[in-house]
């Protein structure tokens, strides 16, 4: 048990015994004060004020008193509606840096009964072009997301849902066989997602170019919509895109074959830069499996009077309070939609996996898609519908501006990596850092910095908001950045090397005591805590924001004073050094968490 917990624990019991209660843990939630010299940590009384219909002062005042004299406080001091605590330091430092040191994974864990099966569907590419910036966003979120529910003690299962067909995929296929002459990723000497995106940007460029001839031709409006919808339907390449997604419909062999091997071409793509970035998934699904399911889910629905059949033969749902216009289910034809096909997958994953709770990882353009889907789920009488989440997330652009696959503007993922990679190489190489590392340990460091970078700088925003990616700005060694994290850890990791100390083995830790020091153990102490809340809250960006907070106090502490070589005192020595190698722990876990790896030397 940490000492949070005992500290907990106690309040538990004290609050009992007050006021003749059974506290709920949550009421009782210590943190760090605005001001050092409050106390070591802080509780505010405004959810027990809630509940016992008294005023959080009294409270705060009342447990101040009853707490005298408990063997791991100084004090006990109310602030207002705050309760300040003042803790014994040195077994306070002891228990701290001992259980940080032994690297039990326990100390996250929710009780037995809080751990849920937890289904993740994140990345979702599109087989038509190589991942980029947006799907970074994706990915490092749903990997991090993964790896912290997991930490807690969720059972977590990463799904893919590939997808693999439809017009976008046609754009594709019809320009290589127009205008590839057979060319393949060998001959081009490309990955297969960029070799396949670079036919895709050529079937928009070939379309504007028809375009801009037939409205001078025709001397139209582009702007008109009467104008572009009679364009659309005489286009020649938008005709012969039907065309050949009607022949894939209808499973012709010869455009099956061309679909499989240009998907092979894409999916093998993927595979490198998820390896590269440490994405994996448990289970992959696509799109061209998946998307006739819901259908006869639909028509059951109709039966039952849940659906309507509109005027134009379609099959809708009537969602007040979520829609204000009824959602198609089922064309006139009788053919699905994107969200027949949502609907069928998410009950078949409930069938195939049993989960407790899901979490769609996609953008916020889709958050009214998702309000949509979990209702009509709900509405059809599944218990599990109101445990579907969408963590949406926002836009991300670059420097310049937004971007755009179709006009090959966007920076695809594997290009942008190596520019980071080529980034920190030059960084290395400008400062002398490491120039005792072999070419090998070179390049590994280097790309280790450019997925740290990348990841951190993406995930330390909240997922809500729109996000303005700059390459330069992630690498810097300075500030809030990935690099700067890691390049922390390597240096604690260079500290411990060179003390020649085992930190497990340290004692004497009453000798420790400065305000730099104090600051380092009230961050250790918060950490296992912290993590159960970022998880608790789907929250990337909150552990970032902690993992930096921790490299600031050590940054204030080693800026502040000798760890050992100018330290007099070998038992003081030792004791920082123990402190030292206990917040380079929790850096690594926290970085770990998200995603990011850490070199022992830079």
């Amino acid at each position: 048990m940490t000492i949070l917990e005992q500290l907990q624990r106690i309040l538990c019991v004290t609050a009992a015994g007050l006021f003749d209660m059974d506290p709920d843990p949550a009421e009782l939630v210590l943190d760090l004060p605005p001001d050092a010299s409050l106390g070591h940590l802080a509780m505010p009384c405004f959810g027990l004020a809630k509940r016992l219909k008294q005023s959080p002062v009294r409270i705060a005042e009342s447990l101040a008193g009853a707490l005298a004299g408990q063997p791991l406080l100084k004090a006990a001091r109310a602030a207002g509606p705050y309760l300040n605590l003042e803790l014994q330091t040195a077994p306070w430092f002891q228990q701290v840096l001992r259980d940080q040191l032994s690297g039990d994974p326990g100390v996250f864990l929710l009780p037995e009964n809080e751990r849920r099966h937890v289904v993740v569907e994140y990345s979702c590419p599109n087989t038509n072009k190589p991942q980029h910036l947006g799907h970074v966003r994706n990915n490092v979120l749903g990997l991090s997301l993964s790896l912290l529910l997991e930490a807690v003690g969720h059972r977590v299962t990463r799904v893919n849902l590939i997808n693999d067909r439809g017009v976008h995929i046609c754009q594709s296929m019809l320009a290589w066989q127009r205008w590839g002459n057979g060319e393949t990723p060998e001959s081009a000497g490309l990955k297969g997602d960029h070799l396949v995106g670079r036919y895709y940007v050529l079937f928009a460029r070939k379309l504007a170019e028809e375009r801009a001839a037939w409205f001078a031709a025709n001397g139209l409006d582009p702007a008109n919509e009467q104008d572009l919808a009679r364009f659309e339907k005489e286009s020649q390449l938008i005709g012969e895109t039907r065309q050949l997604l009607r022949a894939w419909e209808a499973g012709d062999p010869e455009v099956r074959e061309l679909w499989r091997t240009m998907n092979a071409w894409v999916l093998a793509g993927f595979e490198q830069t998820y390896n590269r970035m440490g994405v994996r998934f448990d289970r992959v699904y696509y799109e061209s499996n998946t998307y006739l399911l819901g259908r006869d889910l639909v028509l059951a629905g109709l039966e039952r009077g849940v659906f309507q059949r509109a005027e134009n033969g379609a099959v809708i749902c009537e969602l007040p309070g979520i829609s204000s216009e009824p959602k198609a289910l089922l064309r006139g034809d009788g053919t699905s939609i994107y969200i027949t096909q949502d609907l069928g997958t998410a009950v078949a994953r409930q069938e195939e996996l049993g989960f407790d709770e899901m979490i769609y990882v996609v953008a916020n353009e889709q958050e009214h898609h998702f309000k949509v889907l979990f209702g009509i789920l709900g509405k059809l009488g599944y218990p599990w519908a109101d445990r579907l989440a969408h963590l949406a997330y926002g836009m991300v652009n670059l420097p310049s501006g937004r971007m755009k696959s179709r006009e090959g503007t966007v920076v695809d993922a594997d290009d942008l990596l190596d520019g980071l990679a080529e980034a920190s190489r030059r960084i290395m190489e400008e400062s002398e850092r490491r120039s005792d590392l072999g070419e090998d340990e070179r390049r590994a460091v280097a790309e280790a910095l450019a997925d740290g970078a990348l990841k951190y700088f993406v995930l330390k925003v909240n997922p809500k908001l729109n996000m303005v990616y700059n390459p330069e700005e992630s690498i810097d060694l300075a500030g809030n950045t990935g690099p700067y994290l890691q390049y922390a850890c390597a240096r604690i990791s260079s500290l411990v090397r060179k003390s020649g100390l085992d930190p497990a083995a340290v004692d004497h830790f009453e000798l420790l005591g400065q305000p730099e020091e104090l600051e380092l153990l009230k961050q250790l102490a918060l950490w296992p805590t912290q993590v159960k809340l970022a998880a608790a809250q789907r929250s990337p960006a909150r552990l970032a924001g902690r993992v930096y907070e921790l490299a600031r106090a050590f940054s204030g502490f080693f800026n502040a004073h000798s760890v050992f070589d100018r330290v007099e005192d070998p038992a003081l020595a030792g004791a920082r050094v123990a402190l030292v190698a206990a917040t380079g722990s929790a850096l690594r876990q926290g970085l770990a968490l998200l995603g990011m790896r850490t070199p022992e030397r830079i």
